[in-house]
C-alpha cells in the first residue's frame, strides 16, 4: 500500500496540520473501546501522516507477535508468508525494547540496523522492504504491541513523520490498554448490547415505540395469565386388564370338557369347565333310590302299628336325603362356571380336558377387558402434582392417530424399582368400549395437572434448583 500525507483542509503551519491530524486520530481510534476496530483505526489513519508501502499493528505476549489490523485490508491472513515475516520482524523489535529506524537496508547506520538486516535480510529484499520505522506500543505495565511502517524507498519518513508517528504510538498504546480492560469487565458485552438497543428504541418515532410497548404488554399477559394444564410425562407404561379373576375347581376330578376359548367373552355364572362326575350322578341315583326304599318302609310300618321300625325307617331316610344333597352340591360343582363377567384370559384353555385336578387347581383366569388399568411411574420431583382423579391422556404405537384418555385412580406409596431415577407407581383406569386396547400393549401417558401459564413453566426448574441450593448452603 502506497499512502501519501494530506494536511487537513483549514490547516495553516505543518505543525498545526499535524495537531490537526493528530486530535482527529485520537478522536477516532478513542470512540470506540471495541479493540479490532481501533487497531484497524490506527493503521487506515496513519496513512494521512506517513508515506509508506506497508503498515500494521500486533499485539505482543510473551515474545510473540500477532498481526491483527494491517492498512487497506479487512482481515489478516495469519498463514500468509509475508504476515508471518512481519510478525517475526515486530516480535525482534519488541524485544530489542525501543523504538526502530531502520533507514536504508543497503545502507545500516548502526549496529542495531546492521544486526536486523544481519537476521532479517532476505525477508526484507523477498518483501521489497528498504527502509522501516517500529514503534513500541508500552505503558508502565510493559509492551502492548507493535506499530509498524515500511516502505520500498530508503528513509522513508522525515524527522517531523517520526515525531507524529511516536505520538500515534502512545495515543494507539492507551486506547490498546482502554480497550483491553473492557473487555475483561463482566457481562460488560452484554450491558454493551443493551444499551445500543434502548438507544435504537428510544430514537424510533413514538407511535412505533408505543406500538411495540403495546406488544410487549399483550406478550407478557399471555405468558402470565393463559393457563393451561401442566403435562407430567409417565414412563414405562403398561396396560393390564382392570380385574382378573383366578378362576379353580371346587372338587377333584378329571377334565371332560373345557367349552371356552381364549378370549371369549362370558358372564357371570357361564359354565366354563365340565369335570367328569359318572361316579357322582351314579351314587346320586342309587341314594335317591334309597330314599324313596325306607320312606315305604316307613310307611308300611306305621300301617303295621310298629312305631320302631317307622321311627327307625324315617331316621334312615332323612340320612340319606342329606346324603343326596351332598351328592347333589358335588354334582354342580363338577360344572366350573365364570364368577364375574370378562373375557377368557388363558391362553389354549382346551389342552387341560383330560387333566386330572385337585380341589383347589388354578383352571383359566377371567379379567375384564372393556375397561384397562394403565400403570405408569412418575418422577419424585413431579409426584406432588398429580392426584386421584387427574386426566390422563395416552397414545399406543398400534393407533399412533388415536388419543386415548382415562383418570388416575391411585397413587403408589412406595416408589418403583429403578435403576436411574426414583419413580412412583401411577395407577389410571382407562376405558375400551371398543376393545382396540390390549394389555401388554405399550404406551405413552401423560397426566394433565394442576394448570400453569408458560412463565410458570419457564421457571419452575431453576427455580427449584435455586431453592435446593439454597437450601443445601444455607441450612
Amino acid at each position: 500500500m502506497t499512502a501519501t500525507t494530506s494536511p487537513p483542509s483549514g490547516a495553516g503551519t505543518p505543525a498545526a496540520a499535524d495537531l490537526t491530524l493528530l486530535l482527529e486520530i485520537s478522536r477516532e481510534i478513542t470512540a470506540s473501546l471495541d479493540l479490532d476496530r481501533v487497531l484497524r483505526s490506527v493503521v487506515n489513519l496513519s496513512a494521512q501522516a506517513l508515506t509508506f508501502d506497508r503498515a500494521a499493528v500486533a499485539l505482543y505476549d510473551k515474545g510473540v507477535c500477532d498481526i491483527r489490523a494491517m492498512a487497506g485490508q479487512d482481515t489478516v491472513n495469519a498463514k500468509d508468508p509475508r504476515v508471518l515475516d512481519l510478525a517475526a520482524r515486530a516480535a525482534w523489535v519488541a524485544g530489542h525494547g525501543e523504538s526502530f529506524y531502520l533507514v536504508d537496508r543497503a545502507d545500516p547506520a548502526s549496529d542495531a540496523e546492521r544486526q536486523l538486516v544481519q537476521i532479517f535480510g532476505q525477508d526484507l529484499e523477498a518483501d521489497g522492504v528498504r527502509s522501516g520505522l517500529y514503534l513500541p506500543l508500552r505503558d508502565e505495565e510493559g509492551t502492548l504491541g507493535i506499530l509498524l511502517f515500511e516502505s520500498g524507498e530508503p528513509e522513508f519518513a522525515t524527522q517531523r513523520q517520526r515525531e507524529v508517528a511516536a505520538i500515534l504510538a502512545n495515543q494507539t498504546a492507551v486506547a490498546l490498554r482502554n480497550a483491553q480492560l473492557y473487555a475483561q469487565v463482566p457481562l460488560i458485552d452484554t450491558l454493551g448490547a443493551l444499551a445500543a438497543k434502548k438507544r435504537a428504541f428510544m430514537e424510533l418515532p413514538r407511535r412505533q415505540r408505543q406500538a411495540y410497548a403495546a406488544l410487549a404488554v399483550v406478550a407478557l399477559a399471555a405468558l402470565t395469565l393463559i393457563r393451561w394444564p401442566l403435562r407430567v410425562s409417565g414412563s414405562s407404561p403398561v396396560f393390564r386388564p382392570a380385574s382378573m379373576v383366578q378362576v379353580r375347581a371346587l372338587v377333584p376330578g378329571v377334565v371332560e370338557r373345557v367349552l371356552v376359548r381364549e378370549g371369549t367373552a362370558v358372564a357371570r355364572g357361564t359354565p366354563l369347565v365340565q369335570l367328569r362326575d359318572i361316579e357322582t350322578r351314579s351314587a346320586r341315583i342309587a341314594a335317591a333310590a334309597a330314599v324313596a326304599a325306607s320312606d315305604r318302609a316307613a310307611a308300611l310300618a306305621a300301617s303295621r302299628g310298629d312305631a320302631a321300625e317307622e321311627r327307625s325307617q324315617r331316621v334312615r331316610g332323612e340320612s340319606l336325603r342329606q346324603e343326596v344333597a351332598l351328592l347333589d352340591e358335588e354334582i354342580a360343582a363338577a360344572t366350573v362356571r365364570a364368577p364375574s363377567s370378562g373375557v377368557v384370559l388363558t391362553p389354549r384353555p382346551e389342552e387341560r380336558t383330560g387333566s386330572w385336578l385337585d380341589a383347589g387347581d388354578l383352571i383359566l383366569t377371567v379379567g375384564r377387558t372393556d375397561s384397562l388399568e394403565l400403570e405408569f411411574g412418575i418422577d419424585q420431583r413431579e409426584i406432588g402434582r398429580v392426584s386421584v382423579g387427574n386426566e390422563v391422556r395416552l397414545r399406543v404405537d398400534a393407533l399412533p392417530q388415536r388419543t386415548f384418555s382415562g383418570r388416575v385412580i391411585s397413587l403408589g406409596p412406595l416408589p418403583a424399582d429403578s435403576a436411574d431415577h426414583v419413580r412412583f407407581p401411577v395407577r389410571a383406569l382407562v376405558a375400551n368400549p371398543d376393545g382396540l386396547l390390549r394389555p401388554g400393549m405399550a404406551a405413552y401417558a401423560r397426566v394433565l395437572t394442576a394448570p400453569a401459564s408458560v412463565a410458570t413453566r419457564m421457571v419452575r426448574a431453576p427455580a427449584r434448583w435455586a431453592r435446593l441450593l439454597w437450601w443445601r448452603i444455607w441450612s
